[in-house]
Order: structure tokens, then sequence, then C-alpha cells
């Protein structure tokens, strides 16, 4: 179930069977960022991290319940306001225990009336990889008016913590 009010939301899925942990870091237009460190945005934020998935193992049956699961792992960002300006949706690789590289796909969907105005898909091989999923530009009618995929660093912002004391 969504929060009410929501304007548009960010959904990150992979396979449920990946014992692999994904992020997902999204900055609003107005600065604010999310991620599972940061779920709320911070004082003013109108964007919040709703679901953090953790990979296979949060979600598996107690031992001996009988039940069903998703085949999927997932996380969601809402925005319950929009401000002008870009907003950028990168996904980081917090844990990789999978061999093989682990295929996401990331959406970007309007709510009322919805409608999906982005999917990209993006694989992952290593720990720390982070790779931009879309920017978006909205209006000051809160219209998406542009998408794309340039470059974007939220974990790291501006290349902190990299090439210390060199």
């Amino acid at each position: 179930m969504r929060p009410p009010n929501v304007l548009y939301e960010i959904i990150l899925t992979w396979d449920g069977e990946s014992e692999d942990d994904l992020d997902l870091y999204v900055r609003s237009a107005s600065g604010h960022t999310v991620s599972f460190n940061n779920r709320e945005g911070g004082q003013g934020s109108l964007i919040s991290l709703d679901h953090d998935a953790l990979g296979k193992r949060n979600n598996i049956l107690p031992s001996g319940a009988a039940g069903a699961l998703t085949k999927f792992h997932e996380e969601t960002v809402s925005f319950r306001g929009v401000t002008e300006g870009e907003n950028i949706v990168t996904v980081h690789v917090y844990a990789k225990t999978d061999e093989k590289p682990t295929k996401a796909t990331i959406k970007l969907i309007k709510i009322k009336p919805f409608k999906e105005l982005a999917v990209k898909e993006k694989e992952f091989t290593l720990v720390g990889d982070e790779k931009t999923a879309f920017r978006f530009k909205t209006d000051n009618m809160a219209n998406v008016i542009e998408i794309n995929e340039l470059p974007a660093n939220l974990v790291n912002p501006l290349g902190e913590g990299e090439g210390e004391g060199e």
C-alpha cells in the first residue's frame, strides 16, 4: 500500500533469490537525499524511502511456516511534493554475495494518473558499484519535463573519501 498523497514513486526491483543488497539513493530538486541511512531526507524533505530491501536474508519464511514470497526484492521512494529542478536516482551495491551479476530494474512512476515515465535496467557486479538509473527534471507544476542518464554519484558526492592522502 502506498502512502497517501504520493505524486511520484521510484521503484527498484531485483531477483528475490539474490543474496545481494542493493540500495536506492534519490536526491530531489530541493537538495534532500534519501537512502537506507537517511530514510526521511531531513528537515523539509518531501521524499522518503518507504521500503529498504536487504536481499534474501530478510526475505524468507520462518522455519516450518507455509506461505508464499514475492519473486523479487523491492525498494521504494515516494515523492509527496516536487520542486522545480533536477532529481537524481542512483543504485548502489551495499553487499554482493552472488557470483553472477545482479540485474535490477528501476522505474519512475507518476501516480495520478498512473503512468510509467521511465524504466531502466542496470547490471551490478561489485560491492560499491553505483550507477545512475536516471535524472529527471520537473517544472514548477510538478511535471516531468526531461529524463536523462547523465552520471551522478550520490554515495560519495564530489569524490569525498576518494584519493585521500595523494
